[in-house]
């Protein structure tokens, strides 16, 4: 992309080079036209050096050292955060855009900077000084992979449930648990881990995995989006000391909160990316595949009413995402908006898949074709990560809540 930071050529970079972190409160919010020129920009290094990955990390399931250092090289790790924290000056919108349009190259790709960024935002949120130094010029420059260690073997997400336990011992604490389902486990040199304090409470620690007692199984085998290798995490008397507890030790479910409102919103933008893909896919089939002669595409009603529906559907769930990243940029609250966008974007996912598996026929099915891959990564948001129903409960949650207020 030529020389310095991948942005700086496009109409972005003045608007992002004056952006805050991404939980600023006076982010100003990149125009249209600055986000579609992002969005083409990354698109097109996308095709080029992501997407020629993906197959293989589909195929393998395993983490991949390659295609996480070309998102190095986009600076994916750094868009959202400011130059003064050693950011690329980005905005939370601009990063929302740029996942898309990776993810419309390859969701797993669009998947590996979320975590790592999730855990600088909270570090820089609500870490101490001296893990914010310590940590944090590595997660943005990509160095340093870091895990979300919330899921339990037993309980799930419910944080009413967790099991792992935290204990003082002088300045430090001790932990005693087990995680499941943690991506990037057993590659990961930092986690933020989630465990029960005293007084029914629940706090954020992070954890430097060279630390004794914590350890990890192997990978678990899944249907689609295995390359970031979720794994069980086992913590053993893990000792963490004082400067490592992330915020107030009795409320990190609120840190919890905050940041998977902002990972509800990247995992939109990459459902959109997956459905954007599918239509692409589909539409490509429908001009090529010819009945007598003509392009199936110009001759059945049928597969036109696929791709026009799939497409109001793209153009509807994109557009509740950039209104929410948006919001996000403005320091505005999004508990209900954004599992609202984790609704609508992981069902045009799954239902944009399934059309172009349609349009596609018997060759959809098959390997030789993407679409049989975006088929089974379309259902990946509405199960894990927190399911479809927990987001519904959410919305419903919230909306009840404004409903009393305003009585």
């Amino acid at each position: 992309m030529g020389g310095g930071r991948p942005f700086d050529r496009l109409p972005l970079g003045r608007t992002a080079r004056r952006g805050r972190r991404v939980t600023g409160t006076s982010t100003p919010v990149a125009g249209a036209d600055d986000l579609d020129a992002l969005r083409g920009e990354v698109r097109r290094w996308a095709r080029r050096r992501i997407a020629p990955l993906i197959a293989d990390v589909d195929r393998t399931q395993r983490f991949s050292r390659e295609l996480w250092e070309r998102l190095r090289e986009m600076e994916m790790f750094s868009l959202p955060f400011s130059e003064d924290v050693g950011g690329a000056g980005g905005t939370f919108s601009a990063y929302v855009a740029a996942t898309e349009e990776i993810a419309r190259a390859g969701a797993i790709a669009a998947l590996y900077p979320g975590t790592t960024v999730q855990v600088a935002d909270t570090l820089l949120r609500l870490g101490s000084p001296a893990a914010v130094r310590r940590w944090v010029p590595g997660l943005l420059a990509g160095d340093v992979v870091a895990a979300w260690a919330f899921t339990e073997p037993q309980t799930g997400s419910d944080p009413r449930q967790l099991r792992t336990e935290a204990r003082r011992d002088g300045d430090d604490w001790i932990l005693d648990g087990a995680k499941q389902f943690i991506s990037y486990a057993g590659v990961c040199s930092l986690a933020l881990v989630f465990a029960r304090t005293p007084g029914d409470k629940v706090g954020a620690f992070l954890v430097d995995t060279t630390t004794p007692g914590w350890s990890t199984g192997p990978p678990v085998e899944v249907l689609g989006l295995g390359g970031g290798e979720p794994a069980p995490v086992y913590l053993d008397g893990v000792r963490v000391p004082a400067d490592h507890v992330v915020g107030d030790p009795a409320r990190g479910f609120e840190a919890m909160l905050a940041g998977e409102s902002q990972g509800k919103v990247r995992a939109s933008a990459i459902c959109v990316g997956i459905a954007q893909r599918a239509l692409d896919e589909a539409v490509g089939y429908a001009l090529r595949r010819t009945h007598r002669d003509q392009p199936i595409g110009r001759k059945f009603a049928s597969i036109q009413a696929h791709l026009a529906d799939t497409q109001a559907d793209v153009l509807a769930a994109r557009a509740l995402v950039r209104s929410v990243a948006a919001m996000v940029d403005q320091g505005r609250p999004v508990a209900r908006e954004a599992a609202a966008a984790r609704l609508v974007a992981g069902r045009t996912a799954r239902e944009a898949a399934g059309s172009a598996l349609q349009v596609c026929g018997a060759y959809g099915w098959t390997r030789e074709m993407e679409v049989e891959r975006l088929f089974r990564e379309s259902k990946f948001f509405e199960v894990t990560q927190g399911s479809a129903e927990i987001q519904r409960a959410i919305v419903a949650r919230e909306l009840l809540n404004a409903g009393e207020e305003a009585l």
